[in-house]
Formats: structure tokens, sequence, C-alpha cells
């Protein structure tokens, strides 16, 4: 058998571009949230560490860099949060039409649409936050923080508790146990760092001056772990970002052109056939198109767990399950 060609190969993201573009949806996302991140640390120690503020730390918040630099914070973020909600609903489209493991209980559902309402809310609180910047509004700034942080944390809980309940009931696709896995990792990380950067936050009130008995140098110290602790959640986002990409990985594999244009080419490379020419998929159109209709049929199987309740009838002696014609 000939070797695949690359755009014919799933693993490979040359594949995606023709018969599953989705997963460049959080790509980008992710893509653009780290070239963001990147650039307000970039110019910052590029101006020479400032302190934009006489009671900021030794390391400065992101939001104090985004504020200085408010059309690249606001433009960036916007995009980000664009690709993102874009990915949120693609996934939920791509299981509606067993592109993906489709939800087989109410929960899953549930499930993916409370990650959707919160990845909303989550990714409003982002635009805001950079549009109210910390020095002219402080408390509103900082009240979209608290929304962003928690709502796209819970908006990531949910999408991984989803994930979790479809391993359980497609045990055959290991990428959804990874995914679980790896996206709860992800997760804690980030709620961890997050944690600390508000227990760090709130011992100062995220100054760098004397106050509440600690004296300025202590001051410094700790809300400069504050503000190294924000930029690390933040870059841990970027690791959600792609976590998503995993997900709607297999969604390449589920196109209906992906597997005609497989057949095609399994039937004109296939060991001991003769099918060679230009006009030869017009002559015999019933050899490419079979296959490629078995393809469909075993993975519409697959993703609705029909092939998996088959072998358990065949192990039990039960009937099969059949589709309708």
């Amino acid at each position: 058998m000939a070797r695949l060609p690359l755009y014919l190969n799933t693993r490979t993201v040359s594949s995606h571009l023709f018969f599953g573009p989705y997963i460049f949806l959080p790509l980008i996302a992710g893509c653009v949230w780290l070239a963001e991140i990147l650039a307000l640390l970039a110019t910052w120690v590029k101006d020479g560490k400032p302190k934009y503020r006489s009671d900021e730390a030794s390391v400065v918040f992101i939001s104090d860099v985004g504020g200085m630099h408010k059309l690249l914070f606001i433009i960036m973020s916007s995009v980000t949060v664009g690709f993102y909600i874009s990915s949120l609903f693609a996934e939920r489209w791509l299981r509606h039409v067993d592109r993906l493991p489709v939800d087989l209980r109410l929960r899953e559902k549930v499930f993916d649409w409370m990650a959707i309402v919160f990845g909303i809310i989550g990714s409003a609180a982002l635009v805001l936050l950079s549009v109210f910047d910390t020095f002219n509004h402080s408390g509103i700034h900082w009240s979209m923080t608290l929304v962003f942080i928690v709502c796209v944390a819970l908006s990531a809980i949910f999408q991984s508790a989803e994930v979790w309940s479809l391993h359980k009931d497609h045990p055959d696709r290991a990428h959804l146990l990874r995914n679980a896995i790896i996206k709860l990792l992800v997760i804690l990380l980030a709620i961890v760092s997050a944690i600390g950067f508000g227990a760090t936050y709130a011992v100062c009130g995220g100054n760098s001056t004397a106050t509440r008995g600690h004296s300025a140098q202590t001051c410094n110290r700790i809300t400069s772990a504050a503000a190294a602790l924000e930029w690390t959640v933040a870059f841990i986002l970027v690791f959600y970002f792609f976590t998503l990409v995993a997900d709607l990985w297999p969604a390449g594999k589920s196109s209906e052109r992906y597997m005609r244009r497989l057949a095609k080419w399994q039937e004109k490379n296939g060991e001991g056939d003769d099918f060679t020419g230009r006009r030869a998929f017009d002559q015999y159109p019933e050899r490419w198109q079979g296959r490629a209709d078995e393809m469909r049929q075993t993975m519409w199987e697959r993703n609705t767990g029909i092939e998996r309740q088959n072998r358990d009838s065949l192990a039990s002696g039960a009937p099969l399950n059949r589709p309708d014609a």
C-alpha cells in the first residue's frame, strides 16, 4: 500500500486545512493570546521594566502594561475572544451532527452548554477589562478581571466534565480520556496559580508601599509575586486553548469529503487493484463510492456509540442495533 499523501494523513495539520479546519479556531485563539502576552511582556522589558505608578512593585501586572498599550490590549483580546467562542460553538455543532463522539446523556449536553455560557461571559469580561483600564477605571477593571478568571475557569471545568463523561460512554475512543486528563491537569495548575495570585494580591492590596503592618520591602516582594502569578495564569490559558485543538482534531476523519477522497485514493493505490487512468473513477464509481459509504457508516457508528453496543449485543446474543436506511 502506498504511503498516504499529507493532505489525507489526518495526523498532520495539512489534512485539516482541507477536511477539518475547525482545529484552527482554538489554535489561532491560543497563538494570538500567546502573542499578546509575549508582546506586552517584551514591551515592558524593552522599555526598561518601568513602574507606571509610584506604588507599583518591581514586577508589574499585565493590566498595567495593557493599560499603557491599550490599543494592542483591546485588539488582541478581542481577536482571542472571537476565536475562543467560535471554538466552543464548533465543538457543540460537531457533536450535534455526529462528526465527534456524541453526547448520549442529558448531563453531557448540559455540561457543554454551561461551558459555552460561562465562556461567553468570561470572554465579554476580557474585552471589558481591556477597555476599562486599571489606571482610569480601577474598580471596573479588577471586577472584570475576577469575572474573567472565574468564568473561564468554570467553562473549562464544565468542558472537562463533558469530555470525561463522554469517555464513559465511548470507552473505545482513547483520545477522550487523554484529553480529559490533560484538561484537568491544566485547570488544576491554573486554579492553584489563580488562588496564589489572589492571596498574594490581597496581602498589600497590589501595592509596593508599606501597608497593613508590612514594610515597603515586604510588600514589594509579595506584590511582585502576585504579578508573576498573574502572568503565569495568562500563559497557562494558552495550553487550555490548545486542549480544544485536541478535542476538535477527530473531526477531520469524519468529513464526508475526506472519506470520499480517501476511498478514491485507496481504490487507486490498493494492492491488487487495477484502477488507473484519469477516467477510472468515472467508469467504476461504485467501487470507491461503496468504500466511502462503508467508512461513513463505520465512523457514524463509532461517534454515536452504536459500534460498541453492537459488540456487546454480539457477546450477549441480543439483536444488533441497525440504523434506519
